[in-house]
């Protein structure tokens, strides 16, 4: 096991280099000046087609994708993963997460947008991801199967485990429960509902997710309110720390960006490819809705990452690598000592509020967070499997899947008992991979998604409701379009006068 540890650790590195910063960034920048930066000029039209409740038996609805990809979005990484940012590159972190969020918008309204055109029929339902992107928008079947490999045990064995190590840590610190005992219990509930497949985990993830995001939005407002005399100080820290002026944290601008950027990355998913299974479920009209909707996650995300670095910074309950040990709490310094951070930090901030009580609510939200995540994990694996097993037999399908979700039970046992350095090192190595190949993807359909968004917002303003027809807009072999369109294509080529606006998702044709 050492030397799987050894190997995981030695890969990081190279994944998450420099390289991989200026990638993103560029990567960002590019995709916003081209489109124009959607991402905020159409946060209306997000919005509205985030309240669609358009759905089939094939696909499910814009509502319940987007929350489904929220699950996958809002864990661990927003709170835990912000908490090792601040203590690796200070308050200013958070700033460069903010910076980064608005890029990343660009990079998820992009696979969004392509994991809707390139979906295809499964048993029944819509399936989609960066691999059916790769393999009819470019014919790059070799790498189509790298991609789903990669996805598939990055799903299974390296992004789960962060999740299920912060539920047994954050249980363990407030209630000194065995992590064995909260990994056999969780496991438990996590096969119960992932055996119910892609609609109970959707159905699921659209009642819990927006409840954990209610509520962890509530707590945030408490602990601000709490300490209103300390706000000031915060957001000097957080500015000033973020291009290296004062004299607490100075000298960490630098490791500031760099886990601004990862922790961002890591925390809303953009990039990873890991949304556009979920997108690609959805029943819409048109794939730039869907890009749209999803995209608006990243917003939501970011608020949940700077509610927990608000948290810890105002209360003082945090250290940093450079020598900074916080007076919040008494705990602090034997925290530094022990060289802990992570979610021990927003525990201990709330504990300023409810001692005694204070960790132990915060280790229920966490058990939240971390539990819809690793739902979404897991379909995305399943996803990414399906398409490997390609043309095999429905009965074949289902016995892979039920061998993958015992896998990944076992794997959420293991991950609750391990260290906290080896789940984020096994994390960190998944998402970092599954980034490098899908915004290389991204750049070479990057062209079919400016199309698509040109498309989309002529029909907007001619006041139609939008809806994709390929041969219009001159994408290939994407004919389930023509099926899910048909009525509203045929019209269109008959000469429709108009596609009036009649409300959401829908539109009447006056011939």
């Amino acid at each position: 096991m050492e030397h799987i540890t050894n190997a995981i650790f030695f890969l990081n590195d190279y994944v998450w280099s420099s390289a991989m910063l200026v990638f993103v960034v560029v990567s960002g920048v590019y995709f916003s000046i081209r489109l124009r930066l959607t991402q905020v000029r159409n946060l209306k039209d997000m919005v509205r087609n985030l309240v669609s409740n358009q759905s089939s038996e094939s696909g499910i609805s814009t509502f319940n994708s987007f929350w489904t990809t929220m699950a996958a979005r809002v864990g661990v990484g927003n709170i835990a993963g912000v908490a090792v940012a601040v203590y690796m590159g200070g308050p200013g972190a958070i700033f460069w997460m903010w910076v980064t969020a608005i890029l990343l918008a660009a990079i998820s309204f992009a696979e969004c947008s392509l994991g809707q055109l390139y979906k295809i029929r499964v048993d029944g339902e819509y399936r989609g991801g960066a691999y059916y992107c790769a393999e009819i928008g470019l014919g790059w079947k070799w790498f189509s199967k790298l991609f789903a490999i990669v996805t598939v045990v990055g799903m299974l064995f390296g992004m789960p485990g962060i999740q299920a190590n912060m539920i047994g840590e954050g249980l363990n610190h407030s209630l000194g429960v065995s992590p064995l005992m909260v990994g056999v219990v969780g496991a438990i509930f996590l096969g119960i509902i992932i055996l119910g497949g892609i609609r109970r985990i959707s159905t699921f993830a659209a009642i819990l997710v927006p409840l954990k995001v209610g509520a962890f939005l509530l707590l945030t407002a408490v602990v601000l309110i709490a300490n209103y005399d300390r706000i000031p100080t915060m957001f000097s820290w957080i500015f000033l720390s973020a291009f290296n002026q004062g004299s607490v944290f100075g000298g960490m601008m630098g490791s500031a960006i760099a886990m601004g950027i990862r922790r961002a990355t890591f925390a809303s998913g953009a990039g990873m490819g890991e949304e556009t299974p979920a997108a690609a479920a959805a029943e819409t009209a048109h794939p730039v809705g869907q890009g749209l909707a999803n995209s608006f996650g990243i917003y939501v995300d970011i608020v949940i990452c700077t509610c927990s670095g608000l948290m810890i910074l105002v209360t003082d309950c945090f250290n940093t690598a450079s020598g900074y040990i916080g007076s919040g709490s008494a705990k602090m310094g034997e925290l530094a000592a022990a060289g802990k951070n992570g979610i021990v930090f927003p525990q201990e901030a709330v504990g300023t509020l409810m001692p005694g009580l204070g960790e132990f609510v915060m280790g229920v939200v966490v058990i939240l967070f971390a539990f819809t995540t690793i739902l979404s994990y897991y379909y995305q694996a399943e996803t990414g499997m399906a398409y490997i097993l390609g043309n095999a037999s429905e009965n074949t399908r289902k016995n892979v899947y039920l061998v993958m979700k015992v896998m990944v039970l076992i794997v959420y046992i293991y991950f609750s008992t391990t260290t906290s350095t080896i789940a984020w090192a096994a994390a960190d190595l998944a998402c970092g991979m599954m980034v490098w190949l899908n915004v290389l993807m991204l750049w070479f359909l990057f062209p079919k998604v400016v199309a698509m968004l040109n498309d989309y917002e002529e029909q907007r303003k001619a006041d139609q409701v939008p809806f994709f027809d390929p041969d219009k807009v001159g994408i290939e072999n994407v004919d389930i379009w023509k099926e899910i369109n048909k009525e509203q294509i045929v019209a269109a080529r008959a000469g429709s006068s108009k596609i009036n606006m009649t409300g959401a998702g829908k539109a009447s044709f006056d011939v």
